[in-house]
């Protein structure tokens, strides 16, 4: 699967994505913001190409970034 792809696949798996704006993020490989219209909060989600997975950052902690591919591989598996 393409990287931007799995970004897409990741964000509308985990958001309520009526509930959120997708606004480009060019400081990393296809990212992506994702804006909580409810509270104006936001993370940024991405393509690590070192470690080949999709990862995502928060507002509050944005020098860290998680690991999120799993999750997604997860829920795959479980909505079949």
């Amino acid at each position: 699967m393409e990287a931007h792809e799995r970004v897409l696949e990741w964000i509308h798996s985990t958001f309520d994505i009526e509930n959120v704006t997708l606004q480009h993020e060019d400081s990393v490989p296809y990212g992506q913001r994702v804006w909580s219209e409810d509270d104006d909060d936001y993370a940024i989600v991405f393509y690590d190409e070192s470690s080949d997975r999709v990862m995502c950052s928060f507002k509050e902690v944005k020098p860290y970034c998680f690991r999120v591919d799993p999750i997604v591989e997860f829920a795959e598996i479980h909505h079949q």
